[in-house]
């Protein structure tokens, strides 16, 4: 399993480089689509965009641009808060405001204007589908985000804290964690979800368990471990109670000792892991074992 999230990781770190550093690759491009400035070489991506943890849904494509990230300026200050925009056609440009601060976007130009302070863009913006693209990243500076690409779920993240919140653990193993949690206690209490969060970092410490969160989740050794990874609701967004409940469990908040296991005996179609392990105790709906 190791061996094969390790050459996932290889190959996807590789495609990313090809990305970021080859900006001529021939692209085939829709005929069909309208875009302005004319000459523009781009393809459509489904790379989640993710904002602390929620997942950003766009309506209209998301592009890829010289290796950058390119996405409906409306659409992404939509997501941020209330913003009022005004089209000037003579220019080719908007302006976005919230009463506070102004931001403005040129099509044909490599750069946002935001209070009339100029912030660099990495690629040009323009119109495409009857719509203004601008780059993430530049929007998100404009925002006072931060950015980091995460190649084991190919998404671009956003924040306004750290990626990183301590030695051990990494935004990657929030993001998986958050997402498990969520998956199987979505209707449990606080101390249910730190109680699932609890047994995935029990295994990932344990010798008979992949070393790392992503690993311990996706682990098919003997069948798939978690029925949210069959059932494709791994992926769905996480409240942000589970997000707490696996930070707190990441910093050291156990409540469910070194538990490998739990199960809802009420949905339960096996009963192999009360019959071959040691209960520990019940905490709402589910039953913890040894």
């Amino acid at each position: 399993m190791m061996k094969d999230l390790r050459l996932r990781r290889i190959i996807t770190s590789i495609l990313t480089i090809m990305i970021l550093l080859s900006p001529l690759i021939s692209i085939n491009v829709d005929a069909s689509a309208e875009i302005s400035p004319q000459g523009i070489k781009y393809w459509v991506t489904n790379s989640p965009v993710i904002y602390d943890y929620k997942n950003i849904q766009f309506k209209n494509d998301k592009l890829i641009v010289g290796g950058y990230l390119i996405v409906p300026v409306m659409e992404f200050f939509d997501f941020f808060g209330r913003y009022e925009y005004e089209w000037d056609n003579d220019t080719k440009s908007v302006t976005v405001t919230d009463g506070n601060n102004t931001y403005q976007i040129y099509s044909g130009t490599c750069y946002l204007l935001e209070n009339g302070h100029k912030i660099q863009s990495p690629a040009m913006n323009f119109i495409y589908n009857g719509k203004i693209y601008a780059s993430l990243k530049v929007m998100a500076d404009a925002l006072g985000l931060k950015t980091l690409y995460e190649e084991v779920s190919d998404s671009i993240l956003l924040t306004r804290h750290s990626f990183y919140f301590n030695a051990n653990y990494t935004y990657e193993d929030l993001y998986w964690l958050s997402r498990i949690v969520h998956a199987e206690a979505a209707h449990e209490s606080y101390e249910g979800k730190v109680a699932v969060a609890n047994v995935v970092l029990n295994r990932v410490r344990h010798d008979s368990f992949p070393d790392t969160i992503y690993g311990v989740i996706f682990d098919k050794a003997g069948g798939v471990q978690f029925t949210p990874v069959a059932a494709g609701t791994i992926y769905n967004d996480p409240s942000e109670e589970a997000i707490r409940a696996a930070k707190d469990a990441l910093n050291g908040y156990n409540n469910v000792s070194w538990c490998l296991f739990f199960f809802n005996p009420k949905l339960a179609k096996s009963f192999w892991i009360a019959d071959t392990c040691d209960f520990y105790k019940s905490i709402g709906n589910h039953d913890f074992y040894f």
